[in-house]
């Protein structure tokens, strides 16, 4: 946890249908307590986050790599969590307002170890 607290991004790889990663994006995560947050960009439409709740995937922090699930958020308790975390540890960066709006806020998901 304090690795990814410590980092700005880290990169998210989900898999494609032959489980290889398709995909090599950082992207921002939060945590609170000891679990772990990350945000689509452009929402539940977003290639990454369909395939990565499909097939799962892996994320790398500080060169390890960890195979995760992507477990979707539904519950908005939850989700306005992960908005404050994001405000809290992202404030006045580009892209916050983004990344705190309803159509992400739609699509956060707990990465868990696989």
């Amino acid at each position: 946890m304090d690795k990814i607290n410590q980092s700005t991004t880290i990169q998210n790889q989900p898999y494609n249908d032959n489980k290889e990663p398709f995909q090599d994006n950082p992207l921002w995560a939060v945590t609170i307590g000891d679990r772990v947050y990350l945000r689509a960009g452009k929402g539940r439409e977003s290639k990454w986050y369909q395939e990565g709740i499909k097939n799962g995937g892996q994320i790398e922090v500080d060169g390890q790599i960890v195979k995760i699930k992507y477990l979707p958020v539904n519950n908005k308790n939850e989700e306005e969590q992960v908005t404050k975390a994001y405000l809290e540890k992202y404030h006045g960066q580009y892209p916050i307002d983004m990344m705190i709006s309803d159509q992400c806020a739609n699509a956060t998901v707990e990465l868990v170890k696989n």
